[in-house]
């Protein structure tokens, strides 16, 4: 692809190898552990899909999806509408979007696909860009798999944003789903060769099991895939998700400046941390030619 890139500072693309597996709370982690360090974070997606009006409301009239302000808060920064440039949601009488903090119900379903996918990359760029030239790290978290092959040409969310923005990227399993074997290599055999050389690394997330009879399989991702195991995580039932689902814009806001919501972050932060090298993580980020120092 010939697209334009971005050139400073740390950038890492979560990628999961389907919805599900944890790409969410992997990123909102990374960001909490990251400003814990002293470095200047931020999350990003590129667009959102939620059912219901559960965003959380950035001006002029728009939202951002509630994850992305919660993983702001993580990050120890305040939520922005260029944290997800575009989000979809559902409405009584079909969808609505917002782009950028503003609302629109036209381009984005209206527009031919080869004009809209032009015209969406540029806005992800457009903030990506914007919240790179104020931060020493951008954390994005992608969206479902990476490697759906009918839509890799319209993709703005996965492997076009890693190239778009030179990013190194991780690649985030899961037992739950089963066949981590076939959804690890699989999704990496799909890659091409230049967008697997950009990931660094793999998470076994929402583990559950003894973590002894789990070594070899990890050898044998590692062999096979030739990337380092980061973390297996094992399953955290208190999340910073597992409370109820916002209803409505103020209720998200309410709910992602609540007490509670940061001590779920920083409960789940210290389980992560206790199981996933995030600073092999960011050697190897750095390693990728995207750098950023770490206090300790």
């Amino acid at each position: 692809m010939d697209v334009p890139t971005t050139n400073s500072g740390a950038r890492l693309v979560v990628l999961g190898t389907s919805s599900g597996v944890g790409k969410t709370l992997i990123t909102m982690a990374i960001c909490r552990w990251l400003r814990d360090q002293g470095v200047s974070v931020t999350p990003f997606k590129s667009l959102s899909m939620e059912e219901g009006p559960a965003g959380y409301p950035v001006p002029p009239d728009g939202v951002i999806h509630f994850h992305q302000a919660y993983q702001a808060i993580a990050a120890g920064v305040a939520p922005e509408r260029d944290m997800n440039p575009i989000a979809i949601w559902t409405t009584p009488d079909g969808v609505a979007t917002s782009v950028r903090g503003q609302r629109t119900s036209d381009w984005l379903f209206q527009e031919p696909a080869t004009l809209r996918t032009s015209r969406s990359r540029a806005e992800v760029l457009d903030a990506y860009r914007g919240l790179e030239r104020r931060h020493d790290a951008v954390i994005a978290e992608g969206c479902g798999s990476p490697v759906e092959m009918n839509l890799k040409e319209r993709d703005v969310t996965n492997l076009w944003l890693a190239e778009a923005t030179d990013a190194s990227c991780i690649l985030v399993c899961t037992t739950v789903l089963t066949g981590v074997f076939a959804a690890l290599l699989g999704t990496l055999d799909l890659m091409t060769p230049g967008e697997r050389r950009r990931v660094v690394g793999f998470v076994v997330n929402r583990f559950d099991g003894d973590h002894g009879d789990f070594d070899s399989a990890v050898e044998i991702l590692e062999t096979c895939a030739g990337i380092p195991c980061l973390g297996v995580i094992p399953h955290f039932p208190d999340g910073p998700l597992a409370g109820p689902v916002p209803t409505g814009p103020e209720m998200a806001r309410r709910m992602a400046h609540s007490a509670e919501l940061e001590e779920r972050i920083s409960a789940w932060t210290a389980h992560v941390a206790g199981h996933m090298d995030f600073a092999k993580m960011m050697d190897a980020v750095n390693a990728g030619g995207t750098r950023v120092s770490l206090e300790h």
